[in-house]
């Protein structure tokens, strides 16, 4: 070895790390339904105000669960328009495609439990009762 390799060595050997130094904490989020943390759904809370947790049951063994944000303004408007024109399923696919923010993505392409949840929303809506009168 020649004296800088010796040097570089003798230095080297000088500096110990213990394994507790690179040691990275970590912490698992726990994980709800359909993969999504509680971190996740805190978030999804603070952005959009309520978020709806569907879980549909296809089987004994197998369920689905979608989160979905309130629908605002725009969301609405068109579902409304669908409605009036006659169009409920559509109205209600709309809403339930718009409004879709994570979990099972089968739980919206999965016929029988996309038309149970877009049910299940459309009922969610909270409709206020008004009265109108004519003066």
């Amino acid at each position: 070895m020649s004296k800088k390799e010796t040097k570089l060595t003798e230095e080297l050997e000088e500096v110990t790390y213990s394994d507790s130094e690179f040691e990275q904490k970590t912490e698992v989020p726990q994980l709800l339904h359909a993969g999504v943390s509680q971190d996740q759904l805190d978030l999804w809370k603070e952005k959009y105000k309520e978020v709806h947790i569907v879980t549909v049951k296809l089987n004994e063994h197998e369920s689905l669960t979608g989160y979905f944000k309130k629908s605002d303004r725009n969301i609405m408007a068109n579902c409304i328009n669908l409605a009036q024109d006659k169009k409920n399923y559509e109205a209600r696919e709309f809403l339930l495609n718009n409004t879709f923010i994570g979990g099972d993505k089968t739980i919206t392409t999965n016929f029988d439990a996309a038309v149970s949840v877009a049910t299940k929303l459309w009922g969610n809506i909270n409709f206020l009762t008004a009265e109108a009168t004519i003066y």
